[in-house]
């Protein structure tokens, strides 16, 4: 599909949900320009995440931070996801923000194949459908590894294209203060866009903490 026949779908898509569109965005990068990450990295990055998020959503940091320590994780990390199991206190902000890193596991383990379907909701994305491949990846990855079934990048950038327009719609609510997109949740929204710009190495972008989400 050309940037111009995707950013068409995706206005359609948008429209179709009754969501704010901005004609001016222009299109995504083409198939061709494209780079997706390796598996390795993309496993990599899902236990990241699934530390992190686990480890918020839990209250229990210790247990966590364990794993890290016992199978050397800590290169695996961002900074600030070492920050937040390594810190010896987190406030309510962090663990909110933490705790939405599970929107951008799911999404990854979408790419990754572990998840059938995607569709954008107003209730959070449930994990447990992954939950079994993790912690026993720490300790044996062969498992993930062997579920692995790496979507298209014509899918992924499918994705791509829509969640630049979707976020856009989500920020410029928040700005001028309106209500929401409706059917959406802003938090899901904002992580399964930072996770598909990390998987097509937006601005060749490694540093997750860095990885861009402008709209």
């Amino acid at each position: 599909m050309t940037p111009e026949l995707r950013k068409e779908a995706s206005e359609l898509q948008l429209h179709k949900r009754g969501i704010r569109i901005n004609l001016q965005l222009p299109v995504i990068e083409s198939d061709e320009e494209v780079r997706l990450r390796s598996a390795d990295e993309l496993i990599d990055r899902m236990m990241a995440l699934w530390l992190v998020a686990s480890a918020a959503q839990s209250g229990q940091i210790e247990p966590y931070r364990s794993l890290v320590e016992i199978h050397h994780l800590q290169p695996i990390l961002s900074a600030s996801e070492a920050a937040f199991l390594f810190a010896s206190d987190n406030d309510a902000s962090a663990l909110h923000r933490f705790q939405s890193c599970a929107e951008a596991l799911y999404f990854l383990a979408w790419c990754a194949g572990l998840v059938d379907e995607l569709q954008v909701s107003v209730k959070p994305s449930n994990l447990k459908k992954i939950a079994h491949y993790f912690p026993t990846a720490f300790h044996d990855g062969s498992s993930l590894r062997a579920a692995l079934r790496m979507r298209s990048k014509s899918k992924v950038l499918d994705w791509c294209d829509l969640l630049y327009r979707m976020h856009w719609a989500v920020r410029h609510a928040q700005l001028t203060q309106k209500l929401s997109p409706p059917n959406v949740n802003a938090d899901q929204v904002r992580e399964w866009h930072r996770a598909v710009n990390w998987i097509c190495c937006y601005e060749e972008m490694d540093d997750w903490d860095q990885v861009s989400i402008e709209t």
